[in-house]
């Protein structure tokens, strides 16, 4: 009898140990790390953020391919930072206008793209020549764009000033208008917020605006399209999860205009429509205020 028993035993613990193997291999399957490409990698910080330095054995995300070229510029500073640091990565110094006319095919495939694109031409410290999307370097999104539209990634995040939203001074909302229109023809669903570092603990105010986009192609996309706006702007999307809020008055909402054209010739006399947090899916925008919650750490 009591063999009998042993022997169960040793089959029962046979049988956990294949289930628990059973489920490390699933894990790792699922664990698998999206594919990044990093655009105006500057020294990294994107890449610090998604893999860790140094690299994380589990990193969930994996840079695959980085650009980093300051115009007018003798001494690549930033660049040389980023290649010290990763000295094997598959990393570009080549302008990336360029790069997009006469070698777009040399950027892989890949699940996401980020960048912090140039923001000098949107910011407040530049109201001499604040050009917009229309300046030297705000038309560096088009070259954004021409790889959205030949790559098509399942996920986008990129940040800038926060004054991108009211950019250009001359006819405000504008730029950002533009670049809602270009991502919804592309078929993304678009979640944008300002955040403050100081807001939520850190002993800088650096106010910059998120944009995460989410191509039709993914689930998160179905799950975002069935959910209301407002929940999804202070409760159960990206940037919400990750930084708390609260709302602030009464949800606005509206449609993209027709055309690029139409668009470049609109925004004259009309209040800004994009306020702190918003959403833009299938052409619909909603905006709304936010107010951060933070519970400061004993």
């Amino acid at each position: 009898m009591m063999d009998f028993k042993k022997k169960q035993k040793e089959q029962r613990t046979k049988s956990q140990d294949k289930s628990q193997k059973g489920k490390k291999t699933c894990n790792q399957k699922m664990r698998k790390p999206l594919k990044v490409v990093e655009l105006f990698a500057g020294v990294g910080g994107f890449r610090i953020g998604l893999e860790g330095y140094p690299k994380k054995k589990d990193a969930a995300f994996e840079v695959i391919w980085s650009n980093q070229f300051e115009p007018k510029t003798k001494k690549q500073h930033a660049n040389l930072v980023y290649k010290n640091r990763w000295p094997d990565a598959n990393h570009s110094e080549t302008n990336i206008e360029k790069l997009v006319a006469n070698h777009l095919d040399s950027i892989p495939e890949h699940d996401v793209l980020v960048g912090g694109f140039p923001c000098q031409d949107f910011s407040i410290a530049n109201r001499s020549h604040n050009n917009g999307i229309e300046g030297k370097k705000g038309k560096l999104w088009w070259a954004i764009n021409s790889i959205l539209e030949a790559k098509r990634p399942a996920y986008i995040l990129l940040e800038n000033v926060n004054r991108l939203l009211c950019s250009p001074s001359k006819q405000k909302g504008r730029d950002f208008s533009l670049i809602l229109y270009c991502l919804n023809k592309l078929g993304y669903a678009v979640e944008w917020r300002v955040i403050n570092a100081a807001d939520y603990g850190f002993p800088q105010r650096r106010r910059r605006v998120f944009i995460f986009g989410v191509h039709q192609s993914t689930k998160l996309y179905k799950i975002l399209k069935n959910t209301a706006p407002k929940e999804w702007l202070v409760r159960d999307g990206l940037s919400a999860k990750a930084f708390p809020v609260s709302s602030s008055g009464s949800l606005k909402n509206g449609l993209l205009l027709e055309s690029k054209q139409v668009i470049m010739n609109h925004f004259l006399h009309q209040e800004v429509a994009f306020k702190k947090a918003g959403l833009m899916v299938e052409g619909h925008y909603y905006s709304i205020y936010v107010k951060p919650i933070y519970a400061k750490k004993d």
